[in-house]
């Protein structure tokens, strides 16, 4: 679900409510997102994939430029460096990364603390900062909370010296490199931990029992068309089944992952946006989305009446447990309607209180912009960030059993730079709140939806009117 993961942080940051998972709107559900909003690997399963497999090839993607952007830290740099982990406290993704940090820097500690969710860690790096200390010498960071502090001087600027990131700046896609810069586009305040694109699982039985495309590839195809979607949601919904989740889904689809593009501009107007709400409404009328929460839904995966889920990539491990009794069965592939979307994602970040910061600038880039630590991360689902990583045999050649043999890797990895860049800001959440109430009075009402869309686009400016003019202002804008 594209918005599940997006909506419930934004909207956890407005209201300070700790979501139990990533349904924060009515018109979301679904358990498969209950560990996205604290850790897209928390339910991670080690790959067994070892860094031996196919060496020769993984000692071609070790380009002589990764070896010497590498050598620039000063390996003898010694103290203690505390990390914030929150990627859950039963991580073990770090651990041995941690392990391969200390074989180059022997002399540098790493208290890995896995004390809190990502917003538990969000929060208490806000109060850290407004005290003036507390904070650690690294920390994870979820995309969505950068807005926290992407207007601040919170975190250290990794485009100046000593740490001088720029260098790396091609070894990320564009459209992740830009949602880790402050929001006035300046300093680079974060490397991005994982890419995990938005895809769909569906259930490849189903599709041939109902005469539709079964292969990943024909049926992204297929479903590029609203019309074949619609169909196979009828066809489907006939026997009970579904493959659309809930009514707003067709919406969220076509939908920007941000209210706001990298100027503040308002983002959700025009022909696309009309077209999905218009989709939705008849997906409403029809009885079309199968709008289940809690156990039904987690009954609903297993036994086939969802044919069909929109999650990203992180979810692989949590549709094992999901859907177990149906190994073989799924497969993934792109979004609908040629769209494309962020599936959510996190960060490293330097707090400028770090006392040590060269140090935890060697273990970020050990960790991140080396193939060394991004194999150890990849071994627990994470997808890389990091480009050359992209290229592992980890990634291009490892076949998936619960998906019937599929290489999933390499059709995550190949949407990652389809990913339509978004931009962080503290005017989401606000305007998210305007946008969920408006869209569920045109969804109610069955209100025109170009009018609807005006009357939002209204309100989410003069929601955020005066915020805005000041995040402008202190930006120099």
């Amino acid at each position: 679900m594209k918005k599940m993961l997006f909506v419930s942080i934004i909207l956890v940051l407005t209201f300070g409510t700790v979501l139990a998972g990533c349904g924060g709107t009515s018109n979301v559900s679904g358990n498969k997102d209950t560990a996205a909003q604290t850790d897209t690997a928390d339910n991670a399963k080690t790959n067994d994939q070892t860094a031996n497999d196919d060496a020769a090839k993984t000692a071609d993607t070790n380009s002589s430029g990764d070896a010497a952007k590498t050598d620039t830290v000063n390996t003898e740099l010694s103290g203690e460096i505390t990390f914030w982990n929150g990627l859950g406290k039963d991580d073990k993704s770090f651990d041995n990364v941690i392990v391969g940090f200390n074989k180059k820097y022997p002399n540098i500690k790493v208290k890995n603390l896995k004390n809190g969710t990502h917003y538990e860690i969000a929060n208490k790096m806000k109060t850290a900062i407004a005290a003036g200390s507390g904070a650690p010498d690294v920390s994870t960071m979820e995309q969505s909370y950068i807005s926290k502090f992407n207007a601040t001087d919170a975190f250290v600027d990794l485009l100046q010296p000593p740490y001088d990131a720029n260098r790396y700046a091609g070894d990320i896609p564009e459209n992740i490199w830009e949602k880790f810069h402050s929001l006035d586009g300046k300093k680079l305040l974060a490397i991005p931990i994982d890419a995990p694109p938005g895809n769909m699982y569906y259930r490849t039985d189903i599709m041939e029992e109902n005469g539709f495309p079964s292969d990943p590839d024909e049926l992204a195809t297929y479903m590029e068309d609203p019309d074949n979607l619609m169909n196979m949601a009828q066809t489907l919904k006939a026997q009970g089944k579904y493959i659309i989740e809930y009514d707003t889904e067709i919406l969220d689809f076509l939908s920007d992952s941000r209210l706001f593009d990298k100027q503040l501009n308002y983002t959700h107007t025009g022909d696309k946006y009309i077209k999905g709400l218009d989709l939705s409404k008849k997906v409403k009328q029809l009885g079309l989305a199968a709008n289940l929460q809690g156990d039904a839904w987690n009954q609903a995966v297993n036994n086939g009446k969802l044919a069909m889920i929109s999650s990203a990539s992180w979810y692989l491990n949590g549709l094992k447990v999901d859907s177990k009794d149906n190994a073989g069965r799924w497969r993934a592939c792109r979004q609908p309607l040629n769209t494309y979307s962020v599936g959510g994602g996190s960060a490293l970040v330097i707090p400028s209180q770090s006392k040590n910061k060269e140090a935890a600038w060697a273990f970020v880039e050990y960790a991140l912009l080396t193939l060394e630590g991004q194999k150890e991360l990849i071994k627990f689902n994470s997808l890389p960030a990091f480009k050359p990583a992209l290229k592992l045999p980890e990634i291009t050649d490892t076949e998936e059993p619960f998906l019937g043999g599929q290489k999933a890797n390499a059709l995550f990895a190949s949407l990652v730079e389809k990913m339509p860049p978004d931009y962080p800001s503290s005017l989401e959440g606000a305007a998210w709140k305007v946008w969920s109430a408006g869209i569920d009075k045109a969804m109610k009402t069955n209100q025109d939806s170009r009018a609807a869309l005006q009357q939002i686009a209204d309100d989410v400016e003069k929601a955020v009117a005066k915020d805005k003019a000041e995040l402008l202002k202190s930006i120099g804008q």
